[in-house]
Formats: C-alpha cells, sequence, structure tokens
C-alpha cells in the first residue's frame, strides 16, 4: 500500500498508483476496501512512524529534536460529496469548505531535516481524527489542542533528545505559555509585536513594560547566523537576544449564556523567557524581514543564533504541507467521501514521505549516488546549486519503483522487443 501511495499525483485523483500485479479495477477495489475496513486502524497505520521515528532520533539528532506544529486548511470547496467540510470565509470573501489539518513533524536538530510526522489530526464539522487520541474536544483552540498533543509525545515518543515544540506567531498566548512552561515542556514560539513585557532597561536602570517591537528595536543586530536565500534575495540572518518577564494577565473572550462576549482576565505566575530578534538583512544593509522568538531553552549551548536557526528550521512543516497538497501528494483532490478512510490515506503517504527524508538525510556516498539517480529519473527540473529537492527525490522513487516492477516481471529480452515493436509503430527509432 505504501509502495502505491508513491505516486505524485495528477489533479482529480481517487486511488492509488496502480502496480502491474493487478488490473486498475481490481486495484481501486481493494483500495476501497482497504481504506474503509474497520479492521485497519490509525494506530496500526501509525506503529511504522512512530517506530522509525524513535530509532531515527537517536541517530540523527544530538542533544533536542525539533517538534514544528502548524496547522493547515485542506480545501474541499467543490467537493460536494464531503458533507461534514468545516464553512469559513477565506480571503477576499471566498468561500471555503475545508478540514482542519493540525500536524507536528519532527526534526534534527543537527541538519533540520525532516525525520517522520510525529501527529496528524484531521478536524471536520463532527469528529477530530487523530494519531494519538480518540477523544480530542471540538470546543479546544489550537493551542489547547497542542498541549495536549505535547503531552503525549513527551510520554509516547520518549528518547534521550529533549523535544522543543515550535509554533508559529498563533503561540503567543499568555495562557498557553505558561501551561507548556508548568507542564516542562521546552518551547520556541514566534511572538507577535503588540503584548507588553518586562524588561530590565540598563540605562534607565529599571524594570520597565515595553511592547515587544519596541524592544527589538532597542536590540542591535547581534550575531550572524548564516546566509540564505530569502524570496530570491540573497540575504543574512542575525540574531540578538534578551531576558524578559512576561507578568501580564491571560486574556479570553467568553460568550455569556446570553450570547454577549465578555474579555476575561486571569492573573498568573510570572514567566522568565529568552527574548531573541532574528533578522534577515540584504546586501543594502536594509532589513527584509524580522521575527520575535520567546523561549524557555536555558542551556549555555544553546545561542541565540542557535534558536534562531531553530526557528528557520520551522519552514520545514511548510514544504511538508506543500509536499501533501500541490507538489507531490495533490491531498485536496482525494476523492474519498469518508474522513476516515481521507485520514488513513494520509498516513500511507506520511509513511512515503518518511522513506523520501530517509533517503534525503542519509550521508553516505550510496545514498548521495541514489539521490543522484533519483533526480535523473524524476525528470524535474531544479533551481541552480539545489543538488534535490523531496517532491523531486518522490517522483524519481516513483519511477524507480516501476521500473523494477517491470524487470520483475517481463525480462529484459522481452523489454527490448516491446522497443522494436513500439519503434515500427510510431515510425522512429527511440
Amino acid at each position: 500500500m505504501v509502495k502505491s501511495a508513491m505516486k505524485v499525483q495528477e489533479r482529480a485523483t481517487n486511488g492509488f498508483k496502480v502496480l502491474m500485479e493487478s488490473d486498475a479495477a481490481t486495484q481501486v477495489q481493494a483500495v476501497w476496501r482497504f481504506l474503509n475496513n474497520p479492521n485497519v486502524t490509525t494506530d496500526a497505520l501509525f506503529i511504522p512512524i512512530a517506530t522509525h521515528l524513535k530509532k531515527e532520533i537517536k541517530e540523527q539528532c544530538e542533544k533536542y529534536v525539533l517538534m514544528p506544529s502548524d496547522w493547515s486548511n485542506v480545501n474541499y470547496r467543490n467537493h460536494t460529496s464531503k458533507k461534514d467540510r468545516i464553512y469559513i470565509k477565506g480571503k477576499d470573501n471566498c468561500k471555503q469548505n475545508m478540514y482542519d489539518l493540525q500536524s507536528t513533524i519532527a526534526l534534527s536538530d543537527v541538519t533540520g531535516e525532516p525525520i517522520a510526522s510525529v501527529v496528524h489530526n484531521l478536524k471536520t464539522t463532527k469528529k477530530v481524527y487523530s494519531t494519538y487520541s480518540n477523544d480530542i474536544s471540538m470546543k479546544l483552540t489550537h493551542m489547547d489542542e497542542l498541549l495536549l498533543r505535547a503531552n503525549w509525545i513527551r510520554d509516547n515518543i520518549k528518547s534521550e533528545s529533549k523535544h522543543i515544540h515550535i509554533v508559529d506567531r498563533e503561540s503567543d498566548v499568555v495562557a498557553s505559555m505558561r501551561a507548556f512552561n508548568k507542564e516542562g515542556h521546552l518551547i520556541l514560539f514566534r511572538g507577535k509585536d503588540n503584548p507588553k513585557v518586562e524588561y530590565f532597561d540598563k540605562e534607565l536602570d529599571k524594570k520597565i513594560d515595553i511592547k515587544q517591537s519596541d524592544l527589538a528595536d532597542k536590540l542591535p543586530l547581534g550575531e550572524l547566523v548564516k546566509s540564505i536565500k530569502y524570496r530570491k534575495k540573497d540575504v543574512e540572518i542575525y540574531a540578538n537576544e534578551c531576558e524578559i518577564m512576561i507578568t501580564r494577565d491571560a486574556t479570553k473572550m467568553i460568550t455569556n449564556s446570553d450570547g454577549k462576549k465578555k474579555l476575561t482576565k486571569t492573573p498568573g505566575d510570572p514567566l522568565k523567557l529568552r527574548f531573541v530578534v532574528e533578522r534577515l538583512v540584504d546586501k543594502k544593509g536594509e532589513i527584509v524581514a524580522q521575527w520575535i522568538l520567546l523561549s524557555n531553552v536555558f542551556d549555555d549551548d544553546i545561542t541565540a543564533s542557535t534558536l534562531a536557526n531553530w526557528y528557520y528550521y520551522r519552514w520545514k512543516i511548510e514544504s511538508y504541507f506543500k509536499l501533501l497538497k500541490s507538489s507531490g501528494f495533490n491531498l485536496e483532490e482525494w476523492q474519498q467521501r469518508d474522513p476516515l478512510a481521507i485520514f488513513k490515506r494520509l498516513l500511507i503517504v506520511s509513511n512515503s514521505s518518511m522513506f523520501v527524508w530517509k533517503i534525503a538525510n542519509d550521508k553516505s556516498n550510496n545514498a548521495r549516488r541514489i539521490r543522484e539517480i533519483l533526480m535523473k529519473l524524476s525528470g524535474k527540473q531544479v533551481q541552480r546549486g539545489i543538488e534535490w529537492t523531496y517532491p523531486a527525490l518522490l517522483s524519481g522513487l516513483e519511477s524507480y519503483l516501476t521500473t523494477i516492477e517491470l524487470l520483475t516481471r517481463f525480462s529484459v529480452n522481452e523489454i527490448f522487443k516491446l522497443k522494436d515493436e513500439l519503434e515500427d509503430i510510431i515510425g522512429f527509432k527511440m
């Protein structure tokens, strides 16, 4: 099943790649039966991922394992047969009928490369399908659910490497940061501009309350992290940091029984964090992007530069969503009507992604040669200076498996005879 999932899908795909050992109709029926079989559980489909994850964390991580989490709308606007889609208004009031995909993946703290998916949730109007729980409340916010997820990861994905949860700007919620810290979770959250923090100003020789954006402006560029391409520009990443305390109340909008909304405030213990400013600077010395990072990783070996680099690695989960949705598996074109069937299929392609990541991460000479061959088999063009991409490796692996399947079923003489017959039909030499 995983082998048949290793296909760069075209649009409006209903099933998997058709393998040579069976005809198309038979395999489509077999796939339908597999995905809708109640004995095929999500727990069973996740076992190979969990086994691989624990093994690879030992091999690829040094002291920490990075756990970026994110959320992505899986848009099924035209899939009217999916009756439990969530309706929202997108950009420019464009209607979206979608499922909410909530994912965590594991990255190496050394290379930043993906290891495996850790958790998938798929939320519909009726249920949250998940790899870690069958009873996730529909009312939970993203951050509240993420805390439950982090607790499960801590208890079930055990390793000597400590977990660091990396989340984008939605995570700058006081109540969530206090809760994660109280549970003993290490965090690297992206901060917003407006919230105020407590900072000791050396010039004034006293503590002040200051907006996070204003505090960021006070800090000089700091340490050079690395040079990268950002929106086709050559830029350098710089990072600087200071220590802050968050003492403000947590706020939350609640709806009373009469339907009126009310802002509630909840005090909490002071929270000490590292405040890191990550800036991207172009050749003219202009800041083209700036991120505020908040972390409770107090480790002398982990500098502001390291934290900035780790946040830069967070982009890998965005690439993963792209692989799932548009440049690989075409998730938004899957025709299965039952969300559980879609979720099972998602776990199957997650296994495929895991194998591609393993090929990409391996540092041996054999792996380097394999990547070169797979890139040639993919037929895909990549930007100059880039040796490989995940979609191209996936495409090349599909071509390679098809070749192996061909050689298994037919002799070399039969294949070359077919070539001669084909040349007779089309009228020129191949």
